[in-house]
């Protein structure tokens, strides 16, 4: 193995990588307001705020007023089944190991806002829909709501959601509280590329900030458009949906190459029991070329397959990220899905190749301690020595 692997360009700067990982959030919040309130103008109804619908829901049927009752129902149903379908296809597409899973349910979301968009068109604009149109109308529009936010859950390890602003807020309100007690009391404040389990990340705030004035943009954007041109409203959300798909099919998926154990840091044969999987993006080297750092963030793929290749011998699995290029919320959900996949087997995950500021990220991202000194180094040769002291003194919990 050429010793280039071990001194591998790092990852983008944290300017870039917060781009990285706000960059879909904010898409899918702007789509979100602006459905929301196209749903608004052309049936008086929300789609995409379950907690409105189920207050709504006790007062009609307080009210006895069981037709809206039904609607209010139907739509919680509706939001629900969304999520449901998102959960399938993410499940299908990592059984059959597909490159991308998460193309399927955003490709069914821009169906379902398809068909919204052939209500809106239709939708005479000096009057609210009522009957059939209105039913059919808020259901696919509330279908698109529940796969999307079940979509960006999983992709952000249950951090983000986009369709509504509740748990947004409160969570921007109660970080920033807590990043002013630590800058007046303690004196410090914490740089841009911490993160931490239970404290507050500047990086964490950008990206519920962002969220939320995106989906206020989207909002404005959607009644202004809806107000100029009402039959063509939604082909905005439709292209932006559309934009986010063919970016992501065209992101490089990160290929894993097993590494010999002796040769990766010039180690003694006799280490047995730990296996060593780098990854690559599909079209570079293990140097990572100019052309392909340019490219961005890469995807991988599902790590908990490592375990297989790895077998019951080798316990130990070293996952190097050296010179993959993933830096975000896909790299956050794929890293725990590992560790997830290690407990429920028996093995032990050491993650080789992110430095400090790339792993505060990541920890900022998924909301917890995920990566730590006890399984995690910014080289193989630091990973090893963790698997050696796991095996002299015995597992050491993450």
């Amino acid at each position: 193995m050429p010793t280039h692997f071990l001194t591998a360009p790092m990852l983008a700067g944290r300017a870039h990588s917060l781009i990285v990982q706000s960059r879909l959030a904010i898409s899918l919040a702007w789509i979100a307001g602006y459905v929301n309130t196209a749903a608004v103008l052309t049936c008086g109804v929300v789609t995409s705020h379950v907690t409105g619908h189920a207050s709504t829901l006790g007062k009609d049927m307080a009210q006895r007023a069981w037709s809206d009752a039904a609607l209010m129902g139907a739509l919680i149903g509706a939001f629900f089944l969304g999520a449901l379908v998102s959960g399938f296809a993410l499940e299908l597409g990592r059984h059959r190991g597909w490159a991308s899973i998460y193309v399927l349910p955003a490709a069914i979301e821009f169906v379902l806002l398809a068909v919204f968009a052939v209500g809106v068109r239709l939708h005479d604009d000096a009057a609210i829909e009522v009957g059939g149109r209105l039913w059919w109308m808020t259901m696919v529009a509330a279908l698109a709501m529940g796969v999307q936010n079940a979509t960006i859950t999983r992709i952000s390890s249950g951090v983000v959601r986009t369709t509504h602003l509740t748990g947004i807020v409160t969570d921007l309100g109660h970080e920033s509280a807590q990043l002013a007690l630590m800058r007046r009391l303690l004196g410090k404040g914490p740089r841009l590329g911490e993160g931490e389990a239970r404290g507050p990340s500047v990086q964490r705030l950008v990206l519920l900030s962002s969220i939320l004035v995106a989906f206020i943009a989207g909002s404005v954007c959607g009644a202004w458009i809806y107000f100029e041109l009402p039959r063509w409203s939604m082909l905005a959300p439709l292209v932006l949906l559309a934009w986010i798909i063919i970016a992501d099919l065209r992101t490089p998926i990160c290929e894993i190459e097993e590494a010999i154990v002796a040769e990766v840091a010039d180690a003694p044969a006799r280490r047995t029991g730990i296996a060593v999987f780098r990854a690559i993006p599909r079209g570079g080297d293990a140097r990572g070329d100019e052309r392909g750092a340019a490219r961005g963030e890469a995807h991988l793929p599902d790590l908990g397959l490592l375990l297989e290749r790895a077998g019951e011998e080798r316990r130990t699995v070293i996952i190097d990220l050296s010179n993959a290029r993933v830096f975000g919320p896909l790299a956050a959900s794929a890293i725990d899905g590992a560790f997830r996949a290690a407990e429920r087997s028996g093995h032990r995950v050491i993650v080789a190749g992110l430095d400090e500021g790339q792993r505060a990220t990541v920890n900022a991202l998924s909301r917890s301690d995920l990566l730590t000194d006890a399984n995690s180094a910014p080289t193989v040769a630091g990973a090893l020595e963790i698997a050696e002291a796991i095996s002299r003194d015995g597992p050491i919990s993450r």
